[in-house]
């Protein structure tokens, strides 16, 4: 009877000792002490870490990681010292809110999704200046939402 060739199945060793990085700020460790994935995030002088156990398994235990780090970092930038630019309002913004200006005839709102800027413009002799000016807060607060997953910015949680 012929032998059927198995594929070999790749397996993520531990390192004989020590820690090695699988992505960025997630390692694997391997001490005698102890053993598992390791997530460190630095935020202004200070540190975060969590060891997860590969009790078990380490694919859960990495996803485990991901999952806290994610968790983490989103946190973080929600955080008031965070500091976050969309949160951030630039000194020349004179309408109070980033992304939404006002052009010689229009309110526009700009945003970059998937590396490309777009924007809509909102004609303030068609629509008024105040009905302009909510449109394009509107835009924006829609493009946040879509690409963030929420909007940050504490004026456009008010329009909505």
């Amino acid at each position: 009877m012929p032998t059927v060739k198995q594929p070999k199945v790749k397996e993520t060793k531990l390192p004989e000792k020590g820690s090695t990085r699988i992505e960025r700020g997630i390692y694997c460790v391997n001490y005698p002490s102890h053993k598992g994935i390791r997530v460190y995030l630095k935020f202004k002088d200070t540190e975060y870490q969590k060891v997860f156990s590969l009790s078990g398994g380490e694919r859960k235990t990495l996803a485990k990681a991901r999952r806290w780090r994610k968790e983490k970092l989103r946190e973080i930038q929600n955080s008031p010292e965070a500091n976050n630019p969309l949160k951030r309002i630039q000194s020349n913004n004179k309408s109070g809110i980033a992304g939404v200006q006002r052009g010689r005839t229009a309110w526009s709102a700009r945003w970059v999704e998937n590396g490309k800027q777009q924007h809509r413009s909102f004609a303030v002799e068609k629509f008024g200046e105040e009905e302009a000016f909510r449109l394009a807060c509107q835009a924006r607060a829609e493009a946040e939402k879509r690409i963030y997953g929420q909007v940050f910015q504490d004026a456009l949680k008010s329009e909505r």
